[in-house]
């Protein structure tokens, strides 16, 4: 069975390497920490770290996709060579995160009056008033983030994404590298948040000049326009209603735990389900330069199956090693990264977690090519389902089996809504009217599930019936993706 190998040699594959480079390196790197941030602030005050970032980034549901937009509509007038809509562009976008800024950063106060006279996760006082000051300080450096993002998806938009992996990844590691010298110099965590709050504000400063020192044209000012404003509405108010859906998805089984558990549990809840976020955001950064090779292609009314079966191929594969490896060494990578009390609390969620990051990993693509495809309506009402499916099952499944039945709940939920996905983008965009295609690329991923899951001699079986079904898929599509 032959690849065509062209794909490396493509500018598509130095954006992945740039972009997997940008959400592993620093990323794994804050993963190595957590012990010692878990070993020199205890469970319970990490714990408060862990509660304090959800609630922070659930500030994000007034980030209207300014980000996203930028990228779509970039990336569109770059390949028709149109700088003044460029231009339009970014200077509606910037005006727009100003905004989302600043009243990000109200909400952070508003949260740091209602926490200190509130006690809404039913935990000890103390930990609430220190909570409400992360809250504020959080919502400072998260507000600038998302300038920062915008930063970065303008190269996005042009498809550099070396020079947006680059400054992300320096971002990145000034922030973490601020938070370790903090941590280990015994401080507590008000000054990890207010020395994170200094760093965000020059770094984002610097960023900016670099933008325009990059692409002398552009400019960075405040204007509304209402004719650009309209046309970025018209997709980023789909874009801002799934990330509104996506965080509650995310982060409302962190609000249960801790309210029902306390925030010791959930720092080793939170543990597990960054490390399964984390291999799921390497999958996501490593093919997300698609989104304006199709946004490009869409444009252009050129054929998106061959390049759509080459990329789910990729992370089918990938997938399978990388969930392999670490659930076959489970006890050696994970006893000896966290010690043996963090393993014995977190192990079981951190195989679920694990579990749930292969499921996803097949819906990375259909997003995308829904985002680039200006279907990001159907997009939202995926992820609508999702929720709705989510919050469900992880009640249902907390009845069963306590706090674990949490990750239960959403893995069972993922394996539901994710192939309603898969029909539709085979059948309204890739296939054209052909369900069963769908189907057939679903059903190897769920054998590869059960192989993991069970864990014993009979998981060969599993597997190895899901790598025939591949290859029976691969050579079906075979005409098509060695032209593409």
């Amino acid at each position: 069975m032959k690849f065509n190998l062209g794909i490396l040699k493509r500018r598509e594959f130095k954006n992945s390497l740039w972009n997997t480079a940008d959400v592993l390196i620093l990323p794994m790197l804050m993963l190595l920490v957590t012990p010692f941030f878990i070993k020199k602030l205890g469970p319970a005050e990490y714990g408060i770290w862990m509660i304090v970032n959800s609630i922070i980034i659930s500030l994000g549901i007034v980030n209207i996709g300014a980000g996203d937009a930028a990228i779509k509509f970039i990336s569109k007038y770059n390949a028709l060579s149109d700088k003044q809509n460029i231009r339009r562009i970014v200077v509606s976008t910037f005006s727009l995160n100003v905004i989302i800024t600043a009243v990000i950063i109200m909400l952070g106060a508003l949260l740091f009056f209602l926490m200190r006279n509130i006690n809404f996760f039913n935990i000890n006082a103390a930990y609430m008033t220190n909570a409400s000051r992360l809250v504020l300080l959080g919502s400072v450096v998260f507000g600038m983030k998302q300038m920062e993002q915008l930063a970065l998806s303008i190269f996005k938009g042009f498809e550099r994404y070396d020079a947006s992996s680059v400054m992300s990844i320096i971002s990145k590691f000034l922030l973490l590298s601020g938070q370790v010298i903090v941590v280990y110099s015994g401080y507590s965590l008000f000054y990890v948040f207010l020395v994170s709050a200094g760093i965000t504000l020059v770094v984002v400063f610097l960023e900016y000049l670099y933008v325009k020192f990059s692409i002398t044209y552009l400019s960075f000012y405040i204007r509304f326009d209402r004719s650009t404003l309209k046309e970025i509405f018209s997709f980023s108010s789909w874009s801002w209603t799934q990330s509104v859906l996506s965080i509650i998805a995310g982060h409302a089984d962190r609000f249960v735990v801790i309210t029902f558990a306390g925030p010791k549990f959930l720092a080793y809840y939170a543990l597990a389900s960054t490390i399964g976020g984390q291999i799921h955001q390497v999958i996501t950064a490593t093919i997300s330069w698609v989104f304006p090779k199709v946004s490009g292609k869409t444009e252009r009314k050129e054929n998106l199956l061959p390049l759509y079966y080459k990329l789910q191929l990729l992370v089918i594969t990938g997938g399978t090693l990388i969930i392999g490896f670490l659930i076959i060494f489970q006890r050696q990578i994970f006893l000896t990264w966290l010690g043996a009390e963090t393993y014995s609390h977190s192990i079981l969620l951190i195989k679920l977690f694990l579990y749930l990051a292969f499921v996803n990993m097949i819906s990375i693509v259909p997003y995308f090519f829904l985002l680039g495809a200006n279907l990001i309506r159907i997009s939202a009402f995926f992820m609508f389902i999702s929720v709705l499916l989510t919050i469900t099952m992880m009640i249902i499944f907390y009845h069963f089996a306590a706090v674990n039945g949490l990750a239960y709940g959403k893995l069972i939920s993922s394996l539901v809504s994710i192939p309603l996905m898969l029909l539709f983008v085979h059948y309204n965009i890739i296939e054209k009217k052909d369900l069963k295609s769908g189907f057939i690329l679903y059903l190897p991923t769920l054998l590869i599930i059960v192989g993991f899951y069970i864990e014993n001699l009979y998981s060969f079986i599993f597997i190895a019936a899901a790598i025939i079904l591949i290859k029976i898929l691969y050579d079906n599509k075979l005409k098509y993706i060695t032209a593409g």
